[in-house]
């Protein structure tokens, strides 16, 4: 049975149903995938979502291109953390960030966030399970099973931007990334660059940037 949330002139609704509704409501962000339509049945829920033309998720994008360039990634990570702020404003944790639910048109280079299927509500205190995809986990989830909002988004961030820019993932697996694990980057990235990323990645969730100090980065202007 799927997880029912009641949302206000809606009803209750599938948890990922939900979530969309919350964050698409108006005024919606161009940065964040939109629910055209969604039908309830007995056994399970079908959603119409819209789909930009052309585009195609940034995972295939950054194959097809070997990665992308600083340029283009600061592009990407301006309109991600857009996106990451207005789900905020909306109470909502995505909690699944990652270049794969990530769709870049092909043309313009427009970035929408999308599948709420692993998010949340947004709360201030610790959640003590994971949804998500483990590569982009932050590593207090694997010690101590729980992890805040903010600093795990902030990882996820930081795992994709070094991913995009990189084309492979910062660690084998985040379960034993340590305080003394090296992070290693490709010689032609720029200082402020890897400054931003490490940041990101700080071994301590208290050490890492919030998206308002991402957004107000040397290396984003």
């Amino acid at each position: 049975m799927h997880r029912r949330l009641k949302v206000e002139g809606h009803g209750r609704l599938p948890l990922e149903v939900a979530l969309m509704t919350l964050v698409n409501s108006a005024p919606a962000c161009p940065n964040v995938l939109q629910l055209v339509e969604w039908f309830d049945s007995p056994d399970h829920y079908s959603m119409i979502l819209e789909r930009p033309v052309p585009c195609q998720d940034l995972q295939s994008f950054c194959e097809e291109n070997s990665g992308l360039d600083e340029s283009l990634a600061k592009k990407v990570l301006l309109q991600l953390i857009t996106a990451l702020k207005h789900c905020e404003s909306r109470g909502v944790l995505h909690r699944d960030v990652k270049p794969q639910n990530l769709l870049i048109s092909t043309d313009s280079h427009n970035i929408k966030l999308l599948d709420f299927g692993c998010g949340d509500l947004l709360k201030d205190s610790a959640y003590r399970s994971f949804e998500g995809t483990p590569q982009y986990a932050p590593p207090e989830w694997f010690r101590r099973r729980r992890y805040h909002a903010g600093p795990a988004t902030v990882w996820s961030v930081g795992v994709t931007l070094y991913k995009i820019l990189c084309g492979r993932l910062p660690f084998r697996t985040a379960s034993r990334v340590t305080s003394k694990t090296i992070l290693n980057f490709p010689r032609e990235l720029s200082t402020e660059c890897r400054q931003l990323i490490s940041w990101c990645l700080s071994v301590a969730a208290a050490d890492r940037p919030s998206l308002d100090d991402i957004e107000h980065h040397p290396w984003l202007h």
